[in-house]
């Protein structure tokens, strides 16, 4: 009867041990893809906005007549990212996942270098006044885009 007990104890135990590593790996997995759920949208939300500002940078720079061929291939740049951007979030399903990931990771570079440039090029032709307005837009959707791959890269941990 003693080592009955003692069974049913330990087996009681280790049911209950399963149990619980089950549920924990369930609620890491759903945190992790809620995190990257998260990173997505931010980046998403970055990247339209970054696209916005640079559209109102390019319309006051041609207004002013500073467009130069640095200017046109920096916007150039930052449209193909953000082509990248878009069409990578839309195969972020399924078999193609990792895929877009990288579609997404490389299209988002794409867009910072693109801005780098373009912000470069306003500070240089010594438009930053009259672009500061499209600029703080920019750096705004700069900051979402690195909130967002934090987000993928921890998981949405912190």
């Amino acid at each position: 009867m003693k080592n009955r007990s003692r069974y049913l104890a330990t087996s009681l135990i280790v049911c209950l041990s399963i149990g619980i590593f089950a549920i924990a790996g369930y609620l890491h997995a759903a945190e992790t893809d809620q995190g990257m759920q998260a990173g997505k949208m931010a980046i998403m939300e970055g990247a339209k906005k970054m696209m916005d500002g640079n559209k109102m940078i390019m319309e006051i720079m041609t207004k002013k007549g500073k467009m130069d061929a640095d200017l046109t291939a920096a916007e150039k740049m930052m449209t193909e990212g953000y082509g990248m951007v878009t069409k990578g979030e839309s195969m972020m399903t399924g078999s193609t996942m990792a895929e877009g990931q990288t579609m997404v990771k490389r299209g988002s570079k794409m867009m910072l270098d693109a801005q780098k440039k373009t912000a470069d090029i306003v500070e240089h032709k010594g438009m930053t006044y009259e672009c500061s307005s499209a600029l703080d837009s920019c750096k705004w959707g700069e900051q979402k885009i690195k909130e967002g791959s934090l987000d993928w890269y921890f998981g949405g941990a912190f």
